[in-house]
């Protein structure tokens, strides 16, 4: 197979740095600022191109897609055209109705439509998922999610001002935070049915678009949650999580090591180690701390961590290589599909409507 990968920014670096070791095929790149298509051409010994219909002359069979967000719609939409597989960061494709018909689409496609949702492969994540779906807590009712992350430390080698996460038209003032974790959060707790949010901004940050963000969500279920993101938190650490159930309670913040679950007046302390997929997060992780250890290519602020320790990178390893898998007829594409992101992108632009209102707003319900 012969993959093009587009975008050689943060992501198109690690998607590229991902294929080049697994070794599909010939991978190139399609960049089109001249000298960071150089740059990193060179740095993962790859073919690059900076313009589209030279990349494309090359007659590749799947795409990977790694632009700023709002810019994926024109690519998936050309891949399917060309009846390529297709692999798209977060957001899949953002504009509502071009990702309605890309799914409605989706069932006659013959090829792989790889939608990433990369923190599917996380293990605390993926414990989560697991302790609500066998009943740990009993009936979720109510979720807590917060996080922030300080937007100049996202990619410490440039001006944060001069990449796509300054400006919120493309996808960036932490807005695509919003689309991961909410993918996230349904993938535990299923569908949210209307939001109440505010955007805002707050900082004196050099940014188009709010730093911060704060949303109210009603489930399908009738569970309710609080999530809040912002670009602003400086030494953060990270996520942190509760999950209140009719019987218990979950809770994890990303600086620890492992998940605190209470039930019946005990505190059970699990470990990372007991997620289903633990063996090969890890043996990931292995080759993970190699593979940066070569890389020459920086993609945002990587932590390489001990060696035979799990490293976050090894989710995107692991994502890649379902999706080459996928692409070569071994299995179908499984860990996230397009109906699921369709969900996902309604209840963002409901989000979006909702702070513009400020109202609740049901999740698909017409602007």
């Amino acid at each position: 197979m012969k993959i093009l990968c587009v975008g050689g920014g943060s992501m198109g670096r690690r998607r590229l740095r991902d294929l080049t070791h697994l070794k599909p095929g010939e991978v190139v790149l399609f960049e089109p600022a001249a000298q960071r298509c150089k740059e990193i051409a060179a740095a993962f010994e790859v073919p690059g191109f900076t313009r589209l219909e030279e990349a494309l002359a090359q007659k590749p069979t799947a795409m990977t897609i790694s632009t700023p967000p709002a810019l994926h719609d024109d690519y998936v939409r050309k891949a399917m055209e060309l009846n390529l597989d297709v692999f798209a960061e977060v957001p899949f494709v953002l504009d509502e109705k071009v990702l309605s018909d890309v799914a409605a689409k989706a069932p006659q496609y013959k090829r792989a439509l790889g939608v990433s949702h990369t923190t599917h492969y996380y293990p605390p994540f993926r414990l989560i998922h697991d302790l609500l779906e066998r009943g740990e807590v009993g009936k979720p009712l109510y979720v807590e999610y917060t996080l922030g992350n300080y937007l100049p430390d996202w990619h410490p080698y440039e001006d944060y001002r001069t990449f796509y996460g300054s400006d919120a038209a493309i996808g960036g003032a932490g807005l695509d935070m919003v689309l991961h974790e909410m993918n996230t959060i349904q993938w535990w707790l299923g569908k949210v049915s209307s939001v109440f949010a505010r955007l805002s901004k707050l900082s004196s940050l050099e940014i188009k678009g709010p730093d911060n963000h704060d949303v109210l969500m009603t489930f399908a279920s009738g569970a309710r949650g609080f999530f809040h993101n912002d670009v602003i938190e400086r030494g953060t650490q990270g996520r942190h999580i509760r999950v209140i159930g009719e019987s218990g309670s979950i809770e994890w913040h990303q600086n620890l090591p492992t998940i605190r679950v209470y039930k019946e007046s005990a505190a059970q302390q699990i470990g990372f180690e007991k997620a289903a997929d633990w063996d090969e997060a890890l043996e990931k992780s292995r080759q993970m701390t190699q593979i940066l250890s070569r890389q020459r290519a920086k993609s945002g602020k990587v932590p390489i961590g001990d060696p035979g320790a799990f490293t976050y990178e090894s989710c995107y390893l692991r994502e890649m290589e379902h999706f080459v898998g996928a692409a070569e007829g071994k299995h179908k594409f499984t860990m996230a599909n397009v109906t699921d992101e369709l969900q996902t992108v309604r209840v963002f632009h409901s989000i979006l409507r909702s702070s513009d209102g400020q109202k609740e707003v049901s999740v698909g319900a017409a602007a």
